[in-house]
């Protein structure tokens, strides 16, 4: 789907309150949106949860987008910011081990191969801000301005994040091989 053809699926949903075309640009963002929150959580209830949050504010909110990024960072923005109102609560609530998390979900389902596993794992132990900006721009593509839009962290923040982020991945691996 081209720019102008999502641009087209957004009007539609704006004007007419097309749910088809809505599930047209869900279609396309759904899979990103949820690896995204399963990165960031390392469950994939949760993550499925948070990422059908995320379409229900989209649909919800998409007569306030004013088209001044893609529509994807207004995307991941609000599951960004879904995600952060999820650790608000657990917070408020129970405290969970996202790295704990993400292993028990490594150790229900067979991994891949081994190198992917490792690379999850050394993901999952990351802090959150390196964490978050190593999935945008690596996985998800997302320029550092993007990031930014996403995240409110300035340039220089995510550039440490990624700077760091790569160092730790780097030396976790490295310990793995040894």
């Amino acid at each position: 789907m081209s720019r102008p053809d999502e641009i087209l699926w957004i009007s539609r949903v704006v004007l007419f309150d097309d749910r088809r075309a809505f599930g047209k640009l869900m279609q396309r963002y759904h899979g990103r949106i949820r690896r995204y929150l399963f990165t960031l959580t390392g469950d994939e209830a949760t993550s499925d949860d948070l990422a059908q949050t995320t379409f229900i504010r989209a649909w919800q909110g998409l007569e306030s987008f004013k088209q001044l990024s893609s529509f994807s960072t207004w995307l991941f923005r609000i599951a960004y910011t879904t995600y952060c109102n999820h650790l608000a609560q657990m917070r408020n609530s129970v405290v969970t081990d996202l790295s704990e998390a993400a292993t028990e979900v490594a150790d229900e389902s067979p991994p891949e191969n081994e190198r992917i596993e490792s690379l999850r794992q050394a993901v999952a132990r990351l802090g959150e801000g390196e964490r978050n900006c190593i999935t945008l721009f690596y996985l998800e593509e997302k320029s550092i301005g993007d990031i930014e839009k996403i995240t409110g962290y300035k340039q220089g923040t995510i550039k440490s994040h990624l700077s760091r982020g790569r160092e730790h991945l780097r030396e976790f691996l490295n310990k793995k091989d040894e």
